[in-house]
């Protein structure tokens, strides 16, 4: 099987699976948030944000390196060396696990930490969950990096639905916070041993020793881009809100609207997790050529994938909010749609793309520093917007951080690179979304089911025609897109402009 072959049935598998792993989980959200109610959900969410900061500061950036380093070893033990570093980076992670919890102990000793003291009761066993939840994304970036996708989509799946399978129980028996983290627990320690059984020969395997220096440091420079991305991200939001202000309700609307704009991308885009990642890092070391057009491809292709879905969610956001999560979320719509217009506008730099042409290349030094100065303005805005606006003004804070991150990420491209912006194929495919999508929202404004899929339909064939219209497609897409399978030459001509090799 050729390697574009073998990356496509990989990222076919990757996200097939994902998307309904996603999809389980989504539905256990919704099942969460409406259970709960929007103060209770907000302490839920912060919480659940407060195990993903511990995951963060054990993590090293181990995943990453894993994803980085696996698909570069040589065949001939390539197996054994992934076995050996797999063995490695269990302990690693296990004694980093340890650490986080003990300064975790510390911290909440000397410092008064008002939402804690709130949730004293339940600390223990978020703990547990976090321990348990820490060790199998290793097995899984291990086999994503094999391009052995097929098994981690089986596992996860079946969790997810025994997760969801275990929700709708409480919710007859007892659903309270504390319930919930004592069934997340023991899905976890599943989970892992799911893997472990599944994925045995990295384990058990003969080894081959390989130096893990490079891999650590590698993992522990990063390291500092994960915190980044955390304070960046949902769960960083999350702990501002519920720390900064009286109640935790803020915090359940904006993990409601974080929710729906998450979903649009993941469904999307969820398959190329790890396996883009894997591609660049095979493409530095065999041809730095390919890797640019790869570069400017998956950028096209991520960005006609996204924006259209993000655009006719921002002109529905409040038919949606309501149906999925009850109108007790309403407020969440509006941020919804704020979320969205960031994402929208920083799509025009690209995205993770930056961050993994980066990566393979070794500049790692480089994608920290870009993280941290983010950050740093994300904190800044959160602690002053917060306050006074609530989660109005987490969105504004999260999504200039995140645009800062997004156009410094493409300026470092386009200095390593013969790499460029894509303006004008970005300006069009927004102009070719936004035009159906107020033409829907005018012609058949939702407010139920029924007329959010009568918007969709009409949205979806006024879309299709003005693709056709734009051609956003160049050649060398087209030409890629053919390699996986011939037959898909045809319809792709119908989005492709002829005689061009961009479209900037």
């Amino acid at each position: 099987m050729s390697k574009a072959k073998q990356t496509f049935h990989s990222a076919l598998w990757n996200h097939g699976g994902r998307i309904l792993e996603y999809l389980l989980m989504y539905v256990t959200s919704i099942v969460i948030a409406r259970g709960l109610g929007v103060e209770e959900n907000g302490r839920f969410v912060g919480l659940f944000s407060l195990s993903h900061l511990i995951l963060v500061f054990c993590s090293f950036g181990l995943e990453t390196s894993l994803n980085k380093f696996i698909p570069q070893l040589a065949d001939e033990h390539g197996n054994k060396q992934a076995a050996y570093i797999l063995r490695m980076t269990l302990l690693i992670r296990g004694t980093a696990f340890f650490a986080a919890v003990a300064l975790f102990s510390i911290v909440i000793h000397i410092f008064t930490v008002p939402f804690l003291e709130r949730n004293s009761d339940v600390l223990l066993i978020v703990l547990l969950f976090t321990g348990a939840r820490s060790l199998f994304p290793l097995f899984a970036m291990v086999l994503t990096a094999q391009l052995r996708t097929a098994l981690t989509a089986r596992i996860n799946l079946v969790i997810r639905t025994i997760e969801l399978a275990g929700i709708l129980m409480l919710t007859q028996i007892q659903f309270t916070v504390f319930a919930l983290f004592v069934l997340f627990f023991c899905t976890s320690i599943l989970h892992g041993v799911a893997y472990a059984i599944f994925s045995r020969m990295n384990i058990l395997r003969d080894v081959v020793s390989v130096d893990m220096k490079p891999i650590v440091t590698f993992g522990g420079i990063y390291w500092v881009n994960t915190i980044v991305d955390f304070v960046l991200g949902r769960q960083g939001d999350v702990l501002f809100l519920t720390n900064l202000l009286p109640d935790s309700s803020q915090g359940g609307l904006y993990d409601v609207a974080y929710s729906i704009a998450q979903i649009a991308s993941i469904a999307m885009t969820v398959g190329l997790s790890g396996v883009t990642f894997a591609t660049f890092a095979r493409l530095a070391v065999e041809d730095q050529a390919a890797m640019n057009r790869f570069y400017a491809f998956s950028i096209r292709i991520i960005s006609l994938l996204t924006i259209p879905l993000y655009t006719f969610i921002i002109f529905n956001a409040e038919a949606i909010v309501a149906i999925l999560y009850s109108p007790q979320y309403a407020s969440s719509a509006l941020l919804v749609q704020g979320i969205l217009v960031f994402r929208i506008a920083s799509r025009l730099f690209g995205g993770p793309e930056n961050g993994e042409y980066l990566l393979s290349r070794g500049r790692v030094g480089t994608l920290v520093s870009i993280g941290v100065a983010a950050a740093l303005v994300n904190f800044g805005l959160n602690l002053l917007l917060i306050p006074k606006f609530g989660a109005t003004g987490s969105v504004i804070a999260s999504g200039c951080g995140n645009l800062l991150v997004n156009m410094l990420g493409a300026k470092m491209v386009f200095r390593i690179s013969e790499s460029s912006i894509q303006f004008v194929y970005w300006a069009g495919l927004v102009a070719v979304c936004c035009i159906p999508a107020m033409i829907c929202a005018y012609l058949l404004p939702s407010n139920s089911i029924s007329s959010l899929i009568a918007a969709a339909s009409l949205y979806g064939m006024l879309l299709l025609g003005g693709l056709v219209l734009l051609k956003p497609l160049t050649q060398t897409d087209k030409d890629w897109l053919s390699k996986i399978d011939g037959r898909m030459a045809t319809i792709l001509r119908l989005f492709t402009r002829d005689g061009l090799q961009s479209i900037r």
